[in-house]
């Protein structure tokens, strides 16, 4: 159960700060800077969809999203 919670925050804060697709929607569709895309642009509304769907999957998922978000994390947090 913590491998799917790790990955999931993992995967989403990496979605939200690194890829930031909330962004790249917005620009497309016109949509002024200030307005909220949520899941896309809350690291915790879109955690929760994540750990959501990597619940019903199988284990080696969550661990392999652990392990490669898991170190992009923690290599931000160091620097």
């Amino acid at each position: 159960m913590l491998t799917i919670v790790i990955a999931a925050f993992c995967t989403a804060y990496y979605t939200v700060n690194v890829v930031m697709p909330a962004n790249t929607i917005k620009k497309l569709l016109k949509i002024h800077h200030t307005r909220r895309l949520k899941p896309l642009d809350c690291t915790v509304c879109l955690s929760v969809w994540i750990a959501a769907v990597l619940y019903f999957q199988q284990i080696e998922l969550s661990q392999f999203l652990a392990i490669c978000f898991g170190a992009g994390f923690i290599a931000t947090r160091i620097k």
